[in-house]
C-alpha cells in the first residue's frame, strides 16, 4: 500500500502531460496577446489619446486663433448651462432623436413583419430597402435637399402633379426643416431595425405560434404576447444602437440646414463644430463634447446596468 502510495505522489510531482497542457496554455494566451496588442494599440492613439486631450481642452479657454490659453476649471461647464444656444441645441437634439427613433422602430418592426410574411419577392425586397442606408449620411442630406428645392425640387413637381400648387417652405421654416431632418433620418436608417427584426423573426421557435393559433389567437394577440415579448432582446439592443448613432445627426443638418433657419435644427453636434471651428473656441466645444459625451455613456450604462439585474 505504502510502495502504491509512493508512485501516485510521485506522478502527481511530474506529469509531463500536464507540464505540456500548462506550456500550451500559456503559449495560446500569448498568441491572443499578441493578436490583440495592435487593436489595443489603435484604440489607445485613436481613442483614448484624442478623448484625454479633449477632457484636458475642456478646462482652459483654448481658441484655434492662437494666443496664450490659461487652465480656467469647470468655467465652460458652467457656461454651457447658461448658454441659450446650448441649451437650445440641446432641446433640439433630444426633439429629433426621440421622434426618429421611435418612427425608427416603429416603421421597422411593422416594415420587418411585413417582408417576414412575403412568399415571393422577399429576397428583392430586403435587398432595395437595405439601399437608403449604405448612402452616406452627407450623400443622403443632399439629395433631400435637391428633391426639396421650392419650385424645381422633384417633391414640388410630385405635389404639383397631384394638385397641390404651393409647396410648404420646407427647409426655411424652423418646424418643418427639424421634421424634414426627422423624416430623412427614419428613411435612411429603417433598413437598419428591419434587418435585425427580420433575422429575429426568422430564430423564433414555430410551436408556440401554432398552439396560439389553435387556441384561437389574432394577430394582434400573437404579437403582443408572443412576438414582442421573444423578440425583446434584439429590439433592446436595436434601440442602443440608434439612440447612440441618433445623437451622431450632424452629416444630415450640416448637409440639409447647416443649422438653420437661424438656429431651429442646431443640435449638440453641429453646437460643438459651431463653437469650435466658426467660433473657433476650442476649450467651450470640447466642454459641450465632453458633456454630450458623459450623458450618452451614463445612458449606456444604465441599459446594461438594468439588463443585467434583468438576467
Amino acid at each position: 500500500m505504502a510502495a502504491r502510495k509512493e508512485k501516485r505522489d510521485e506522478k502527481k510531482k511530474f506529469d509531463p502531460y500536464s507540464q505540456k497542457s500548462k506550456r500550451c496554455n500559456i503559449e495560446r494566451q500569448t498568441l491572443q496577446i499578441a493578436f490583440l496588442f495592435p487593436l489595443f494599440l489603435s484604440l489607445l492613439i485613436l481613442v483614448l489619446v484624442p478623448m484625454a486631450s479633449l477632457l484636458g481642452l475642456s478646462f482652459t479657454n483654448y481658441k484655434m486663433t492662437g494666443g496664450r490659453f490659461r487652465f480656467i476649471g469647470l468655467e465652460n461647464y458652467i457656461d454651457l448651462f447658461t448658454d441659450k444656444g446650448f441649451i437650445n441645441a440641446a432641446q433640439n437634439t433630444i426633439f429629433m432623436v426621440f421622434f426618429s427613433v421611435l418612427l425608427q422602430m416603429v416603421v421597422g418592426v411593422a416594415a420587418a413583419l411585413a417582408i417576414q410574411r412575403m412568399k415571393r419577392l422577399r429576397g428583392l425586397v430586403q435587398a432595395l430597402i437595405v439601399m437608403p442606408m449604405v448612402i452616406p449620411p452627407v450623400v443622403a442630406g443632399l439629395i433631400w435637399r435637391i428633391l426639396l428645392i421650392p419650385k424645381y425640387g422633384g417633391i414640388h413637381a410630385l405635389l404639383y402633379g397631384i394638385g397641390i400648387q404651393e409647396a410648404p417652405a420646407w427647409l426655411t421654416d424652423p418646424v418643418s426643416a427639424r421634421w424634414v431632418i426627422v423624416l430623412v433620418s427614419v428613411w435612411e436608417w429603417v433598413p437598419f431595425v428591419v434587418l435585425f427584426v427580420i433575422a429575429a423573426l426568422d430564430s423564433l421557435p414555430v410551436s408556440p405560434f401554432e398552439a396560439a393559433r389553435i387556441d384561437g389567437a389574432s394577430f394582434w394577440q400573437e404579437l403582443w404576447y408572443l412576438t414582442l415579448p421573444l423578440i425583446k432582446p434584439i429590439l433592446s439592443m436595436v434601440l442602443v444602437f440608434r439612440v447612440v448613432e441618433g445623437l451622431k445627426i450632424f452629416p444630415l443638418v450640416f448637409s440639409l440646414t447647416q443649422g438653420g433657419p437661424g438656429n431651429s435644427t442646431e443640435e449638440l453636434t453641429y453646437f460643438a463644430y459651431s463653437e469650435g471651428f466658426v467660433k473657433f473656441k476650442t476649450g467651450y466645444a470640447s466642454a459641450s463634447s465632453m458633456l454630450m459625451f458623459a450623458v450618452l455613456l451614463v445612458l449606456i450604462v444604465f441599459f446594461y446596468g438594468k439588463k443585467s439585474k434583468a438576467k
